[in-house]
């Protein structure tokens, strides 16, 4: 009997141990050169997605990589694009009509150029919709 409560412990303990690791946040290797956007909340809250050269956000999927569904209120059709200019990352505003803030509220001017460094934010309609550079 004592050998079955051992046996017991130890599946019980690596089923454990298999939840943490399961749930932990998995961020992507970074080279040095690989910069990506992390989902801070909303439908996206977790996720990441490489920058690479660029990323558009919107509700069209045949124009953009991040993609909201067509009843996401505040996010236009093809709403912003984050680009790799160099080594820096930029958000332009393409026109949406609700708007793309930085993480601080800022409303951004469409079709400019605005410059992130790594932890900054921006969102996209509201901002349960925020992203973050990394």
């Amino acid at each position: 009997m004592g050998n079955y409560i051992w046996i017991v412990l130890v599946i019980f303990l690596i089923a454990i141990a298999a939840y943490i690791k399961s749930t932990r946040h998995s961020e992507p290797e970074n080279n040095g050169d690989e910069r990506y956007l992390i989902g801070m909340g909303g439908m996206y809250k977790g996720q990441t997605f490489p920058i690479g050269n660029e990323v558009i956000i919107g509700r069209d999927a045949s124009k953009c990589s991040i993609v909201y569904p067509n009843d996401e209120k505040g996010v236009s059709s093809v709403h912003c694009k984050v680009i790799k200019d160099g080594e820096k990352i930029a958000v332009t505003d393409l026109a949406s009509r609700y708007g793309t803030f930085r993480d601080n509220g800022e409303k951004l001017s469409p079709n400019t150029l605005y410059y992130l460094g790594p932890g900054d934010g921006f969102y996209v309609g509201n901002p349960n919709n925020t992203f973050l550079v990394k």
